[in-house]
């Protein structure tokens, strides 16, 4: 079958993982990515690739994503992999905060290689956090700084995920924010809490089950429901209703690398038929930014837009895919991309490839690179099956989407500002930053102290259906496993927060 000799294709997949080192002893973030890049070249099959490679991307790293860099900074990672590899790219980019990037970075150098401009492309990230937070326990001082000549191109786009207001209300990390999706859609499935508790623990020892088998899992260990649930431990509470052991893991030494490259490359390069994998179906679509200004919590617009597109472009249903990874920060993130996908929670297909963030690892911005390396695989050893990728960034913000198979196929990429304007046209309730009188909640979630109820978040609205933020102080743990979403409450401001109480 001839194809056009600029159609992108994916050749090379490697990853990586470290359980066993000793403190000081594990990689620093440049040594990973070079190791698990030389690795995805070797995949390919191709020789005198690596001169070949004209831009090298590196995923951005926690330590640039807010969280520090205690044993140095580097000017350039992307440099600094290409000068360990032997690569002398033209282009070196470090991609944005976001844990979509991966499958976003992918469409973009996919259309990038068909307009021709670029031939060979080496994508790659790393979390070295396990190293760092052990070697800082043990009180050594590593040295991880690098300068290159020239600083790396930045992403140009840089989100702001919340607003001060948000923030001052505890509306800033992750593990504050995705139950409340969780509790928003266990009243939305009309589960009481304890059954909902009981859903997403039989959900995510299923993802245990995959992360026990998989080779590049930091924590290969299958667990129970009811042990994944129970708040007895070092398995206590973080927001409720998640638990430990329902949080994504970030404390890992995952690094992975993809090599995507034009036919005509992979032609010239020497690239066997059998490494090569197309992408067929692509979208990258947002949420309303801010959480405040999202239509419900139990739902996602984006997703269910984003996925209709990017199946519809490779000309196949949700019933066509064999092999899948869904982005799995948190069970939430699972249930709402299934929910908008049209994917039963209890898939025998499977919801993950990987055994998701929790289990598996969540290697920051980078874990849905971890996730196509698995699809490429199942895919390669499956000729014609059909893979999806979906990653999520942020607080269910940003999505991107990937469909791939072995059938070579011309490379389409749609405008993502075509259907995203539907999402966007979509109207937000109503909001103030100070609300006074009595509401309703509409989602919450209980926020601990190593283990100890600290505060309720809500999310709730006054009688004309405005929206608001609030907390509740006084005896938040009474929240916990009983009703709460619908229930009535008083809500003021105050010089700080607003502060609620339930009537």
């Amino acid at each position: 079958m001839s194809i056009d000799p600029r159609t992108p294709v994916l050749v090379g997949i490697a990853q990586s993982v470290d359980r066993t080192s000793e403190p000081g002893q594990g990689l620093s973030p440049q040594e990973m990515m070079a190791a698990v890049s030389r690795a995805a070249i070797a995949d390919s099959g191709g020789h005198d690739v690596a001169g070949a490679i004209d831009c090298v991307t590196v995923v951005r790293l926690f330590q640039d994503s807010g969280f520090g860099t205690p044993f140095g900074k580097q000017n350039n990672l992307p440099h600094a992999v290409a000068t360990r590899i032997g690569a002398e790219p033209k282009r070196t980019l470090y991609g944005p905060v976001g844990g979509n990037s991966p499958q976003m970075l992918v469409n973009y150098f996919a259309q990038a290689i068909t307009q021709g401009d670029h031939d060979v492309v080496l994508l790659t990230g790393c979390e070295p956090l396990r190293t760092q937070a052990r070697a800082l326990k043990a009180g050594l001082k590593l040295d991880w700084a690098e300068d290159s000549p020239e600083p790396a191109e930045q992403w140009p786009e840089k989100t702001t995920y919340a607003s001060p207001h948000e923030i001052r209300h505890g509306i800033a990390m992750p593990v504050n924010i995705y139950p409340l999706f969780e509790n928003a859609l266990g009243a939305r499935y009309g589960r009481d809490p304890l059954a909902h508790r009981r859903a997403i623990g039989e959900l995510m020892a299923r993802f245990t089950e995959v992360a026990a088998k998989n080779p590049y899992a930091q924590l290969p260990v299958a667990r129970t429901a009811e042990e994944i649930i129970t708040p007895e431990g070092d398995n206590r509470y973080i927001g409720y209703p998640y638990t430990k052991y329902l949080n994504a893991n970030m404390f890992v030494d995952q690094a992975a690398a993809l090599l995507l490259m034009s036919t005509d490359a992979a032609d010239r390069l020497g690239v066997p038929a059998d490494k090569r994998v197309y992408l067929h179906g692509n979208a990258d679509t947002h949420e309303k930014i801010l959480v405040t200004e999202r239509v419900n919590y139990h739902s996602s617009p984006a997703v269910r837009i984003g996925a209709a597109h990017a199946l519809k472009q490779a000309g196949v249903t949700p019933a066509d895919l064999a092999h899948m990874d869904i982005y799995s920060c948190f069970s939430s993130a699972v249930e709402v991309a299934a929910d908008e996908i049209g994917l039963r929670h209890d898939d025998p297909r499977g919801l993950t490839l990987t055994g998701g963030l929790p289990y598996f690892g969540g290697p920051g911005n980078n874990y849905s690179m971890h996730g196509i390396a698995e699809v490429a695989a199942r895919c390669r050893a499956n000729p014609g099956a059909w893979g999806l990728v979906f990653a999520n960034g942020g607080f269910l913000t940003k999505h991107s989407f990937g469909v791939w198979s072995t059938t070579p196929k011309a490379f389409a990429r749609t405008d993502p500002a075509s259907y995203q304007a539907e999402i966007d046209a979509m109207p937000s309730p109503a909001f103030t930053e100070k609300p006074e009188g009595q509401g309703t909640v509409e989602t919450f979630t209980v926020v601990h102290d190593k283990g100890v109820p600290a505060f309720a978040l809500l999310i709730g609205r006054l009688e004309n259906g405005t929206r608001f933020l609030a907390q509740i102080h006084e005896n938040p743990g009474a929240l916990i496993d009983v009703p709460v979403i619908g229930r009535k409450i008083q809500v003021k401001p105050t010089d700080t927060v607003n502060i609620a109480t339930l009537i």
